[in-house]
């Protein structure tokens, strides 16, 4: 889920303890609206709403029902989350069961989890993918949701904190699965209106600098976080009734099994130690004997098995799904420190991720129902500049880079900054400032040496933390990588991508490998896709349709399926 800030996850956390019962709080059909304000602009509101009693696998529960919208910034533009939920707790406020389902910028989000003996139990999803969980939760913790402002007023309403003593808690966060700590201290009264009346009631500041105002009847009557200029207040207007997408269900017709490939790391000066890669391997029900294979190798940033990254649907399931059912063996993983792939993450080279991929395609080349012969590679955007590096080590029948760059790193990343300067509308002058000052961020990534995240702009400085990434980056030639290939390569592009160019990336590609002397090179730019194969639906593309649920582009698929297919001997 989305938060309203960086700090609003533990911010909005309100306290635990020995106070009042739900029913000294609540009657059955109580309910409230709350507005969410930044900077004095509204951008979402929350309803929440008391069922009453109800009895829960035999036990005596309190049912709670929550709706919210709230739209935040992104570095690709605004995305709206919606989500619905259902809380049940003890007669002390704390979680017995919670179910939620959210969806934001077309990929889907739920919860499931029940409370019992000192662990919370269920399941996780994102997009098409659902896992299990298990986590320890301390029996007098209580259940906090990002941005659910009716969790907080259960708390607070039900423990509020002495006068003069801070109340130290523990929190069971939904959206981190893992439990916080957290203090509140008593800061006086207050008075205030809602509407024509007046309210009165008791103020908190907690740990974290957010204040929290409680009416004498332990409803909250606002939230205020200074830091962010965030306000939240109590309204009478009418309980939102929302409409949320449900992820749909994984197809039943594909044979999955859950995998883990294990390896020492391996990256050139990067974070090394020990790396578990969590993956699926799925292929058709009934297919036997040794299969073609395909492993998907992702682009930058962390991304789940299924495609998932930052609330961005990218498309790999659709793409896995249509090539398992096409006759092949496919593998799709979750990336290193993503889902349930561990190892570590500090100092993460290109180099180390190099490493995974070369770790998962020698898993697939030791399987009985692989044909190592039959073995194709598919990178995209970063993950087509590791396929080549891949096809040079190992024997693969082909490999696919789909919207692979064909010039340095540095190159495209200023002309994105480029893009997306002048699409917010900045002058020329101002654009060509900041485009000098992002050139010197760059050169400040990548050099060698020691230094610290000083020198950079405040704005470039948590990039620092991603400084070995860039400058393992900085050490390749992607032209020098791709003539070295031998074994057949098909390039696709979408002809409006703004991330990797049709006419400068694309063709460069094509150009090294035939001057090198590969004779089964295919380019294929389809006019109207993006950089995740889907169709642009407007003029113009940008970047805040990748928030937009699309489809992966059929003709793109059909045409991935007839290459891998001429090149596999068909399906055998």
């Amino acid at each position: 889920m989305i938060a309203v800030g960086a700090r609003l996850l533990a911010g909005l956390a309100v306290l635990a303890g020995d106070g009042a019962r739900v029913a000294d709080v609540y009657a059955a059909g109580d309910e409230a609206t709350f507005v969410i304000e930044a900077a004095g602009r509204r951008i979402g509101e929350h309803g929440w709403r008391y069922a009453g009693e109800t009895d829960l696998l035999g036990t005596k529960a309190h049912r709670f029902e929550g709706a919210l919208r709230i739209e935040t910034a992104t570095a690709l533009g605004r995305l709206e989350q919606r989500a619905v939920g259902e809380l049940w707790t003890d007669e002390r406020g704390r979680p017995l069961r919670v179910v939620m389902h959210g969806e934001a910028g077309g990929t889907s989000h739920s919860v499931e989890l029940a409370f019992a003996g000192g662990r919370a139990v269920g399941t996780i999803g994102r997009g098409p993918s659902t896992q299990p969980i298990e986590v320890a939760v301390p029996a007098d913790a209580f259940v906090l949701a990002n941005n659910w402002i009716g969790m907080i007023e259960l708390v607070g309403a039900l423990a509020p904190p002495a006068k003069d003593a801070p109340r130290s808690l523990v929190l069971f966060s939904v959206d981190a699965a893992t439990t916080l700590p957290y203090e509140l201290r008593h800061q006086g009264e207050f008075a205030g209106k809602a509407g024509d009346e007046s309210v009165e009631g008791e103020k908190y500041r907690d740990s974290l600098g957010e204040v929290l105002k409680v009416g004498r009847d332990g409803k909250l009557f606002e939230i205020e976080i200074p830091a962010g200029a965030v306000r939240i207040r109590r309204t009478d207007e009418p309980f939102p009734e929302l409409d949320v997408e449900r992820a749909p269900p994984r197809r039943a017709d594909l044979a999955r099994e859950e995998v883990v490939i294990e390896h020492d790391g391996g990256g050139v000066d990067g974070a090394g130690g020990p790396v578990r890669i969590a993956g699926t391997v799925a292929r058709r029900h009934g297919a036997s004997g040794r299969l073609p294979a395909v492993f998907f190798v992702s682009g930058s940033g962390g991304q789940d098995r299924e495609g998932i990254a930052g609330g961005i649907d990218l498309g790999t399931h659709e793409l896995l799904d249509h090539l398992t059912e096409a006759g092949f063996l496919t593998l799709r993983v979750d990336d290193r420190g993503v889902g349930r792939s561990s190892g570590p993450t500090a100092g993460l080279t290109f180099d180390d991720l190099i490493a995974d991929a070369r770790a998962c395609v020698d898993f697939l080349r030791g399987r009985a129902d692989v044909d190592p012969a039959r073995l194709f590679v598919i990178g995209h955007s970063e993950g087509g500049e590791t396929a080549p590096v891949l096809a040079c080590e190992r024997p693969l029948a082909g490999i696919v880079l789909m919207a692979a760059p064909g010039r340095s790193l540095f190159e495209i990343l200023r002309e994105q900054k480029r893009q997306a300067l002048e699409a917010a509308g900045l002058p020329p002058g101002m654009v060509e400032s900041e485009l000098e000052a992002h050139r010197e961020a760059l050169e400040l990534l990548t050099r060698e040496g020691d230094g610290d995240a000083s020198e950079l702009r405040f704005d470039y400085r948590p990039e620092w933390a991603n400084r070995a990434w860039y400058r393992s980056h900085a050490r390749r030639d992607v032209i020098a990588q791709i003539r070295r290939v031998t074994c057949p390569v098909l390039i696709v592009q979408g002809g409006k991508d703004l991330q990797v160019s049709a006419e400068r990336d694309a063709p460069a590609l094509e150009r090294a490998l035939r001057d090198a002397g590969n004779r089964d090179v295919t380019l294929k730019v389809l006019p109207g896709l993006d950089h995740l194969f889907k169709k642009v639906q407007g003029q113009k593309p940008s970047f805040q349709e990748y928030f937009t649920a699309r489809p992966v582009d059929r003709e793109f698929l059909d045409l991935l399926v007839a290459w891998l297919r001429g090149r596999s001997g068909g399906n055998r």
